[in-house]
């Protein structure tokens, strides 16, 4: 028969194995019954959170975790978590504040300072955000989270040198967002190519391919034939870029290539800095598809303006950088103005529940991949979205954008400025605090306020002819 504390250890062995490859429903299971035999157990407790945390039930966990810290007030490991799930919530300066109790019990880790960086960078802390990233890596300098914290600040702050060297990191992270491609195939290092077949991969989300294929251009220079690779939906897209032998989606059987580079490697490479960042890509929409959606929207007169409100909800970040719906409600109020929408996805669905349903023309059933996208994109005016692929595609189109942007920002758009090197025709509204999306409302209805001053006119002009 099993005793007592053999049966303990069993069920938090079992737990831990599987919270490692990522079953936490199975863990949770597995960490509660042992539970059952040890309630007092603040370890228990600590893990249980970490299933929850897993699991996306923060306020679950951080009531987990509080219940350890009432058992153990000195368990770092605990504040530490607690963070984390702080962090998730948008709660950054209790966070922020669980690490620093979590730094002070664990003085030689640096993954306390490490989450702490990222707590301080969403307050706007950028300079204590950079220390603590360069204080953890002198206690490790091996810390893969804290060069990619360091990165992401220093690319927010336009210090591209250092931060595309940092960059790099990424790979090492083991909760990275995209797969370790094409090791098999030596990096480009940036020397000529002479005829070698590079082969240039995407990677991350749709926005990032969309902003980094600017550089084949460049690298077709080099001398070289490229074969390019990407998500399935980007394909039709990307097929008319200058210099591009051939495009292959992901999955895909790619041709023998002498040497690679993934696209957010291409920066360091070509060693950009603010002032040499390249200018977007000539995206040649087929001619059809233009020919389409010119039908399907010539008989909407006024202006024309598309919108879009959400991103994928895989990104890290989505709770913040995507608005629920109803904020925009205000919008309908712009009775000369022809909103339609750009929205993919799941947050589709929220048109469908809205008062914005009769005010926003809705297409997007029509739509089979970006190349579709940009076409209708072509047709507008102007594009309203908040921090995803559709604000990449009309920017690299040369279609004025209005970009509505958290407190804290991705790196990509800089910190407190409202305009883009990476995109001329967009401009930025910012959150003026954490969540405040009312005042970045606010503004886009005065830009468009003038956008409907500047039709009046035009419309006045064309009478007076």
């Amino acid at each position: 028969m099993i005793n007592r504390e053999s049966q303990l250890q069993q069920l938090f062995s079992e737990g831990s194995a599987l919270l490692q490859t990522g079953n936490a429903l199975q863990a949770l299971n597995c960490f509660q019954r042992a539970q059952e035999i040890d309630p007092s157990n603040p370890t228990l407790h600590l893990y249980i959170g970490a299933a929850l945390h897993d699991l996306k039930r923060f306020d679950e966990a951080i009531i987990r975790y509080e219940k350890a810290l009432q058992i153990a007030p000195r368990m770092g490991e605990a504040h530490n978590n607690l963070g984390n799930s702080l962090i998730a919530l948008g709660l950054f300066t209790d966070a922020a504040e669980s690490f620093t109790r979590a730094s002070k019990l664990l003085e030689s880790s640096p993954v306390p300072l490490a989450a702490r960086s990222t707590a301080l960078q969403a307050l706007g802390k950028i300079a204590e955000a950079e220390a603590d990233c360069r204080t953890a890596l002198a206690l490790d300098p091996t810390f893969a989270a804290a060069h990619w914290n360091l990165a992401l600040n220093l690319l927010l702050q336009g210090r591209y040198e250092e931060g595309w060297q940092e960059y790099e990191w990424r790979w090492q992270k083991p909760d990275f967002t995209s797969p370790v491609r094409h090791n098999d195939i030596p990096l480009w290092d940036g020397s000529p190519l002479d005829g070698r077949t590079i082969l240039l991969h995407a990677e991350q989300g749709f926005g990032d391919a969309i902003q980094f294929v600017r550089y084949v251009p460049m690298v077709a220079k080099c001398g070289g034939k490229i074969v390019l690779e990407c998500h399935p939906q980007l394909v039709p897209l990307f097929q008319g870029i200058q210099g591009v032998f051939s495009v292959v989606a992901f999955g895909e059987d790619l041709p023998v290539c002498e040497c690679q580079a993934p696209f957010l490697t291409l920066p360091r490479i070509f060693a950009t800095t603010l002032e040499t960042i390249p200018a977007c890509s000539s995206i040649l929409v087929p001619v059809a598809l233009q020919t389409k959606w010119q039908q399907r929207i010539s008989s909407y007169s006024g202006p024309k303006v598309g919108i879009a409100w959400a991103g994928s909800t895989v990104h890290h970040n989505d709770c913040f950088r995507s608005l629920p719906l109803p904020l925009l409600s205000s919008l309908a109020t712009c009775t000369d103005i022809n909103f339609f929408s750009l929205q993919m996805g799941n947050a589709k669905r929220q048109l469908e529940l809205s008062p914005l349903a009769n005010s926003i023309i809705d297409l997007t059933d029509h739509i089979d991949d970006f190349a579709d996208t940009a076409a209708l994109i072509e047709q507008l005016d102007l594009i309203i979205s908040v921090d995803t692929a559709v604000a990449h595609l009309a920017g690299i189109l040369g279609k004025p954008v209005l970009l509505l942007v958290a407190f804290a920002p991705d790196w990509r758009w800089l910190f407190d400025r409202s305009d883009s090197p990476w995109y001329p025709t967009l401009h930025i509204f910012r959150q003026k605090q954490p969540g405040d999306w009312d005042s970045v409302i606010d503004e886009v209805k005065s830009a468009l306020s003038d956008l409907q001053r500047k039709n009046e006119k035009s419309f006045e002009a064309a009478a007076k002819d």
